[in-house]
């Protein structure tokens, strides 16, 4: 298992945007992440007031990073300053809610890759039901102009 240092070592995100916790396993084409949705996470006060549902763009973007971790582990991270940009988000499904105090069970498969181009299929669980998917494809820069 990776946790969070870990995780940080290999992909950018930090802060309240780094969405995964930990990596439970991982070789170059699969991954298994984990996202614990707590409820001081930022967007509980406005999504919605009272009654907090994580928002699906969230959920998709959890997935990529755990795709994203599992592309720069697998062809050599440069510590964290590799970024992963969407080109495409496909077939996103949300069936049913992610609330505070969830365990999020992060699922990919790379489907597709050319080049720096990679494409994946995501599969977003609690408690072992599938509560999204989605089809993405995202390139890496690994000499961004930031």
């Amino acid at each position: 298992m990776i946790d969070a240092t870990g995780i940080e070592r290999v992909i950018p995100h930090r802060g309240y945007m780094r969405l995964v916790d930990e990596i439970r396993e991982f070789n170059d084409k699969i991954a298994v992440g984990v996202k614990y949705v707590r409820d001081d996470e930022f967007w509980c006060a406005g999504h919605f007031p009272g009654k907090p549902v994580m928002p699906g763009v969230l959920i998709v973007e959890a997935l990529a990073q755990t795709a994203c971790f599992t592309v720069l582990s697998s062809c050599g991270n440069n510590g964290g300053k590799t970024l992963g940009y969407f080109v495409s988000i496909e077939n996103a499904r949300f069936s049913h809610m992610v609330v505070p105090g969830d365990t999020l069970e992060l699922h990919i498969e790379e489907i597709g890759a050319k080049m720096k181009m990679h494409k994946f299929v995501g599969n977003a669980f609690v408690n072992g039901k599938r509560v999204a998917t989605a089809t993405f494809s995202a390139i890496m820069d690994d000499n961004p102009r930031i």
